[in-house]
């Protein structure tokens, strides 16, 4: 399978230990479609201090959805069986093994609030990998034109995958202006 991102161009953002590959899972309920198997067992997901993949976090919590929230509240059912995959600008990023979609998850006074942050696992390493080449970039140069180099690769991000920027307070919004406000 082709992908938009190769794992070289990965490991070459993040470095050989920032990438966490994930072995083929077969669980009979969590079986994830082929294309989204391939990319995080072949390409892998990103894991730095700012992203955080799943394989970093404690060994023991599951990354069964309904198991990670239990003591939180309740999980709408259609998400019962999604996986956790990462922590992002402190939010629990989970995949819907089925469709591969990644939503965003947040509480709220009904209960946990799934939105779709990117359509799939490609799209969301994609942006990742966008956006530590350009923190790269911008770690050596002066500041002046950081909003517009910012504002060029959400337009980039956005031809690619629109729903990172859908929505005005998710997760890809926020960094992008604390990255903009010099707080990154």
């Amino acid at each position: 399978m082709n992908f938009v991102v190769s794992a070289d161009e990965v490991r070459a953002a993040f470095g050989l230990t920032g990438v966490v590959y994930f072995p083929r899972y077969s669980s009979p309920h969590h079986q994830l479609n082929d294309r989204t198997a391939q990319l995080l067992s072949g390409i892998g997901l990103p894991d730095t201090e700012w992203f955080m993949s799943k394989a970093s976090l404690r060994a023991d919590d599951s990354i069964n959805l309904r198991q990670w929230y239990a003591d939180k509240g309740t999980v709408p059912k259609e998400s019962h069986d999604w996986l956790v995959l990462a922590m992002f600008a402190d939010t629990t990023l989970a995949l819907a093994p089925e469709t591969g979609t990644i939503y965003a998850l947040g509480d709220s006074e009904q209960g946990l609030v799934c939105k779709p942050l990117h359509r799939d696992a490609e799209s969301l390493v994609y942006a990742l990998t966008q956006f530590q080449l350009l923190q790269q970039e911008l770690e050596d140069s002066d500041d002046e034109d950081r909003e517009e180099r910012v504002d060029a690769l959400r337009a980039h991000i956005i031809a690619f995958d629109p729903l990172p920027f859908e929505d005005e307070e998710s997760q890809w919004h926020l960094t992008f202006e604390e990255f903009i406000d010099g707080i990154w």
